[in-house]
């Protein structure tokens, strides 16, 4: 694991023995069920919102969109738009690696009451490596009271340690 990323699980205070494999189909049962409840955990939702992207074509094209955005918390979706819009930002290069990945992993988790910040590193098709910083929390609105759902997500390259550090 890169010495830049456990640099920030230790600023986040992100404890994990060691990272979690996401495992995609046998994980869940029929994840195409799945809506925000009260007994999933952040992690949970996030490691759902990775697989269904992950398999964002089927059983239709951006069908894994949809599933994801239906964990975007209210905020989130009042904010992004229609699903339509939704789907244009995560086809954009900011978020596209996240659609059919090849490999996910999600490092590390930190809890504080209602908020949550779980960070992913995915391998995108083309070998990339880059990392997710999803924000999430316990929602208080009627529908989805109790319920963990994503606030935003942020995404970064890992650096290449290959090149010189400039020493100013």
């Amino acid at each position: 694991m890169p010495a830049f990323i456990i640099k920030f699980a230790k600023q986040l205070c992100f404890f994990p023995a060691f990272p979690l494999i996401l495992a995609w189909a046998d994980d869940a049962q029929n994840p195409a069920d799945l809506w925000p409840t009260p007994e999933l955990g952040p992690q949970q939702v996030v490691k759902y919102q990775l697989s269904v992207l992950q398999h964002n074509d089927e059983p239709s094209p951006d069908a894994g969109i949809e599933k994801a955005f239906r964990f975007a918390s209210p905020a989130n979706q009042r904010s992004v738009g229609p699903i339509d819009h939704f789907k244009v930002i995560v086809h954009s290069p900011a978020y596209a690696p996240l659609l059919n990945a090849k490999e996910a992993v999600v490092l590390g988790i930190k809890l504080l009451s209602d908020q949550a910040w779980v960070l992913a590193r995915v391998v995108s098709t083309s070998d990339a490596g880059v990392f997710y910083l999803f924000i999430l929390s316990k929602q208080t609105e009627d529908k989805v009271a109790n319920c963990w759902m994503t606030d935003g997500v942020i995404g970064f390259d890992q650096p290449d340690d290959s090149q010189p550090k400039s020493t100013i």
